[in-house]
C-alpha cells in the first residue's frame, strides 16, 4: 500500500517540484543536476522496491555536487521507514 501511494505520488512529480524542494531544503544545485535526479527518478519508480537504493545512488555520485549527493542520502534514511 505504502509504495503505491509513493509510486503515484512519483507519477506526477515534475522537476519543479524537484527546484522547489531543494530550494526549501537550502540545497544548491544546477539544472543539469535537477534534470539528472528527475530522469533517474522517473526511468526507475515503478521498479522501487527491487532497487537497492544506496547502489543505485552511487552511480550518480560524480554527477551531483556533494551536498546534493549527502542531502539526498539522508533524506532516504530519514523516510525510508515510511516505505518499508
Amino acid at each position: 500500500m505504502k509504495i503505491n501511494m509513493l509510486k503515484n505520488y512519483i507519477s506526477k512529480l515534475t522537476k519543479k517540484d524537484i527546484i522547489d524542494y531543494l530550494n526549501k531544503e537550502k540545497v544548491e544545485y544546477n539544472n543539469q543536476e535537477v534534470d539528472l535526479i528527475y530522469e533517474a527518478i522517473m526511468s526507475n519508480y515503478e521498479n522501487m522496491e527491487n532497487i537497492d537504493f544506496m547502489k543505485y545512488i552511487s552511480n550518480y555520485k560524480c554527477n551531483l555536487n556533494e551536498k546534493l549527493y549527502n542531502k539526498i542520502i539522508e533524506k532516504y534514511n530519514e523516510y525510508k521507514k515510511f516505505i518499508e
